[in-house]
């Protein structure tokens, strides 16, 4: 999402929506997503921003105070929020109000904004934070490897498959990066153009523990190249050096030999068993607790 700026354009006005949130769950965030497809398409849109936290905040930028009312009072915005009170909003306000002055900056120097996200070159690869224009690969490597995975994974339903989740997931993986939530490393081919792999440095906790927890998945063409021992690799030297997490958790099914021998080498030690430890493809399964601790 873009910093919306228009100094040469004055006044101009805006409707916003500030809510506080009962659910955030994806059916909240496609129907955000929604709302803001809806409105481009509307006469007088100038442009909108959207920030989500503790409180939500969906601005959007209009030519005319004419047009900014239009989209107040549109029908299918009303209903949405109508059908957010029974779900969604534990509160929300509307509003519209004129911009008479926009003082905007941008900061010209491209490659530092981009130096806070992480971008490693390995010998086969890059492994990064995607960006939402990259959203296509990741929609391309879950769908793509929908029947491999599903033995591995929740279940999932079909809205996970669709591009707007995919976009949804890469907004929620550039904010937990800036919030020290959590990092998402997607592992592209060299030319960047198709996704390879994925791991999930996930639940950081700072204070006492210094701690996260990593999943991962790798495209089945790929199995057997030692590229997830490469992308892992490169991912727990950062998430150690970089963010001083120095003790990272994983699990894994008893009988998925290939992730056991992926986190031995790596010099994950078992620290015990987990019964009934998460529900996969539909059943609660057994899981070997190991971690790599680096105190």
């Amino acid at each position: 999402m873009k910093v919306f700026s228009s100094p040469m354009v004055l006044p101009y006005f805006a409707v916003s929506l500030s809510s506080k949130l009962i659910l955030n769950d994806v059916t909240y965030r496609i129907m955000t997503e929604k709302v803001l497809e809806l409105a481009r398409v509307q006469s007088g849109f100038l442009g909108t921003e959207y920030a989500a936290g503790e409180m939500d905040l969906l601005i959007t930028y209009w030519q005319t105070k004419e047009s900014a009312e239009a989209w107040l009072n549109h029908d299918m915005l009303r209903r949405i929020l109508s059908i957010g009170e029974n779900f969604w909003y534990e509160e929300y306000s509307l509003k519209l109000f004129e911009v008479k002055s926009d003082m905007s900056f941008k900061n010209s120097n491209q490659a530092l904004h981009a130096s806070r996200f992480p971008r490693i070159v390995t010998k086969r690869g890059v492994l990064t934070i995607l960006n939402e224009s990259q959203a296509p690969l990741l929609y391309d490597y879950v769908n793509q490897e929908k029947a491999f995975l599903s033995p591995w994974e929740p279940q999932r339903s079909e809205a996970y498959y669709s591009l707007e989740t995919c976009q949804l997931r890469v907004r929620e993986m550039r904010r937990d990066f800036l919030e020290d939530k959590g990092v998402v490393f997607c592992f592209l081919s060299p030319t960047e153009d198709r996704m390879l792999a994925y791991s999930n440095y996930s639940n950081i906790i700072r204070g006492v523990f210094q701690a996260c927890n990593l999943g991962y998945s790798l495209r089945e063409s790929e199995q057997g190249k030692g590229i997830m021992n490469e992308v892992l690799s490169a991912g727990l030297e950062y998430i150690h050096k970089e963010l001083h997490i120095d003790r990272i958790q994983a699990s894994y099914m008893p009988r998925n030999a290939k992730s056991a021998a992926v986190l031995k080498k790596l010099g994950f030690d078992k620290e015990g068993i987990a019964r009934d430890y998460l529900k996969i493809n539909g059943c609660w399964e057994d899981h070997i607790l190991t971690a790599l601790v680096l105190r």
